[in-house]
């Protein structure tokens, strides 16, 4: 079963693209709700809602955190292509671990959206499961151990905290800015 797993391609991207399109089906969902709406105010509010779950973007202590999961997935795939039999790997599966480690890194470089980062946390909480299997003497040192702590947790801070995403308000023409926010400053481009 795990070789089926990891020999089907990139794995994380599979998940990413399973959600991806869970989520678009739920957004036409929605879309279709509001063109029912016929309070016109009622609409706008949840039109506006809806375009601004889309773009709530990290600032700068999310982007620590996420880009320090980053370097700890990056961290997993060196530490599993060296330790692997500790694991209970073979050297190929060892090497594909350490391939979806690394897309992993990246995908988590590119997060720019509180929507991007729930969907690729979801990403990570299945593959972590799947990962479980390979079990090391030691509970401490177990991949899925290691993804919870150096990834997950972090990745959890990010989302939990509604202080660590601004709402990009220029698309909203300021109806939801909030006091003292610098509506100027967005880290990366619409």
């Amino acid at each position: 079963m795990i070789d089926q797993l990891f020999w089907g391609g990139n794995f994380i991207g599979k998940i990413l693209d399973q959600f991806q399109e869970e989520e678009r089906r739920k957004h036409q969902q929605k879309m279709q709700e509001l063109s029912i709406i016929a309070d016109s105010s009622l609409r706008d509010q949840l039109a506006a809602e809806l375009l601004l779950e889309r773009f709530l973007a990290p600032i700068e202590q999310a982007q620590y955190q996420i880009h320090d999961a980053a370097k700890h997935a990056q961290y997993m795939a060196e530490v599993i292509g060296f330790h692997y039999r500790d694991h209970g790997l073979r050297q190929e599966q060892a090497n594909e671990v350490c391939k979806q480690f690394r897309f992993l890194a990246i995908q988590l470089t590119e997060v720019n959206s509180l929507y991007d980062l729930k969907l690729l946390y979801k990403a990570v909480t299945m593959f972590s499961e799947q990962i479980s299997v390979f079990k090391h003497r030691e509970r401490k040192y177990t991949i899925e151990n290691e993804i919870r702590k150096g990834i997950l947790d972090r990745l959890n801070g990010c989302i939990a905290n509604y202080q660590n995403f601004q709402r990009r308000t220029a698309i909203m023409g300021g109806a939801y800015a909030e006091p003292n926010m610098n509506n100027t400053r967005f880290l990366g481009g619409l």
